[in-house]
């Protein structure tokens, strides 16, 4: 897990370059809340390009016929400011894990959504697409009763954390403006 220094290069893996981000554009329901999502791993927004385009064309925001290799992957330079309050998940733990699941499902650990609510910049482990089934079935009680010690350890040892990449989520403004577009590049050209 990288930590967020000056010159950080990060990437965005979509069906479109995002050279503007737009924060109205941003789903609620993620990881870490509603916000831009970003990761240290080019590989990893590379593989998030084509579930973008599928939920994109399901959308109707693209044409069926859209090629994978249109895709784009945004390339950004972070420039630090110390009026920005981040926060990193160092680990895969129970508060990574709670926090996850307060932001798929309300009803859960609400005392960790306004513990991190003034929060600007978010960092941690990500939850990718195979991961999500299992956070999905922690939510929905399939390992018992989340929170509870041995749910949550068993979720964290199913997700085995040391496997997970890196993102970041920024939530506000404040923080998107510590963003500069370097370049995009199409998903074909990888």
């Amino acid at each position: 897990m990288i930590h967020l220094n000056d010159g950080v290069i990060l990437y965005h893996g979509s069906y479109t370059e995002v050279s503007n981000i737009d924060m109205s554009q941003c789903n609620p329901g993620l990881d870490f809340g509603i916000g831009f999502y970003l990761t240290s791993s080019v590989e990893q927004a590379r593989a998030f390009v084509p579930a973008s385009i599928r939920k994109a064309k399901r959308r109707k925001l693209i044409p069926q016929d859209f090629r994978l290799e249109d895709g784009v992957v945004s390339v950004f330079k972070y420039h630090s400011d110390p009026n920005i309050f981040i926060h990193h998940f160092d680990e895969a733990d129970e508060e990574w894990l709670h926090y996850v699941a307060c932001n798929r499902n309300d009803d859960l650990f609400r005392e960790l959504r306004k513990k991190y609510h003034t929060v600007d910049i978010i960092g941690g482990k990500i939850a990718n697409d195979k991961t999500a089934t299992t956070l999905n079935n922690y939510v929905a009680g399939a390992y018992g009763v989340p929170g509870q010690i041995d749910t949550d350890q068993r979720t964290i040892e199913i997700l085995e954390p040391n496997h997970l990449q890196d993102q970041f989520c920024f939530k506000t403004i404040q923080a998107i403006e510590c963003l500069s577009f370097v370049k995009s590049i199409r998903y074909g050209e990888f």
